[in-house]
């Protein structure tokens, strides 16, 4: 066959060179001619495909990355982040619904531009959640630091629609007020830790952690309502009096409610797993507390109570 092949590449070759030597204006024409049949003589024998498995093009791994430019990621692939990624001021970062990023040993995300995670607002509940968890083998609370907000201000962020697991402190909130809705926090050592902040934090879930939400910074008011806040150490560690807390599940934690400073807080319209006050009271760490020898804190009024769960409370489907 390869005999054969050569014999007919042999002979019209020489044809095509007479006639190119009969008239040169062809000359072009047969180079032309002898390239193609070249081509048509390599393909005697079958050529060996070139194959892409989806593995090779799924998967994305970053490392101290910095972003320049706006980036909306793929939801059909999965990122991996190692070090250090940062979104610059005037840089926008999209994470689209269904994307699963994972995190290497104390990866970090530090925003100083926006963020948005998941869903814009009216779409909420409406596809599946983007996943941002540990890359570590056996996974365990502070595998990753968690992303930071870095005093972004006014910035319009969002993390709507995630499932966020095994950091150190998922989202570290530092004078920015970002909308954080419809997600599910668990196994984190500090789920979100709000500094500064007039963040509206609604139709949540914080279960397993061992912090479900702290606040800190008297002069800003955000927003705590309709959340799962279950099966943690400590539900809400409050350093912010003027924290809106109210319509929250604050049931099956070690302790529901830390205020750690010596003002008063009103968190009315909670549900604390009961409706016997001497249980709630027990629940509570504030200035009634025995346990408290050498800490100044204020008194938590919680009445009025709610007086079953909040059933909107929780992430919306």
């Amino acid at each position: 066959m390869e005999r054969e092949c050569n014999k007919r590449y042999v002979m019209k070759t020489h044809i095509y060179a007479r006639s190119a030597r009969a008239c040169p204006s062809r000359a072009f024409s047969s180079m032309l001619g002898i390239i193609i049949l070249i081509l048509a003589v390599n393909g005697c024998d079958e050529p060996t495909p070139i194959t892409i498995t989806p593995e090779e093009t799924a998967s994305i791994v970053l490392r101290d990355h910095i972003l320049t430019a706006d980036e909306t990621w793929d939801a059909e692939k999965t990122y991996t982040v190692h070090g250090e990624l940062e979104i610059p001021p005037d840089i926008t970062l999209r994470i689209p619904p269904e994307t699963t990023v994972r995190f290497g040993r104390d990866a970090l995300v530090k925003v100083r531009g926006m963020l948005k995670i998941g869903v814009e607002a009216e779409q909420a509940g409406a596809v599946k959640p983007v996943k941002l968890t540990s890359d570590i083998p056996g996974p365990q609370r502070g595998d990753w630091n968690g992303i930071l907000f870095d005093h972004t201000h006014g910035l319009d962020s969002y993390i709507r629609g995630a499932h966020i697991e095994y950091a150190t402190v998922a989202l570290d909130i530092k004078t920015t007020s970002p909308t954080i809705a419809d997600c599910t926090f668990r196994l984190n050592d500090i789920a979100i830790a709000l500094d500064g902040s007039n963040a509206i934090v609604q139709h949540n879930e914080l279960v397993d952690n061992n912090t479900g939400i702290r606040t800190i910074g008297r002069q800003t008011r955000p927003k705590i309502e309709r959340n799962n806040i279950i099966r943690n150490e400590i539900g809400i560690h409050c350093e912010n009096v003027q924290s809106i807390i109210q319509y929250n599940n604050l049931s099956s934690n070690i302790r529901a409610l830390k205020l750690w400073v010596k003002f008063d807080l009103y968190a009315p319209e909670n549900w604390w797993g009961t409706l016997d006050a001497e249980s709630i009271d027990t629940a509570i760490i504030d200035a009634a507390d025995p346990e408290l020898l050498h800490k100044q804190v204020g008194t938590v009024t919680y009445q009025p109570i709610a007086d079953a769960p909040i059933a909107d409370a929780g992430p919306r489907r």
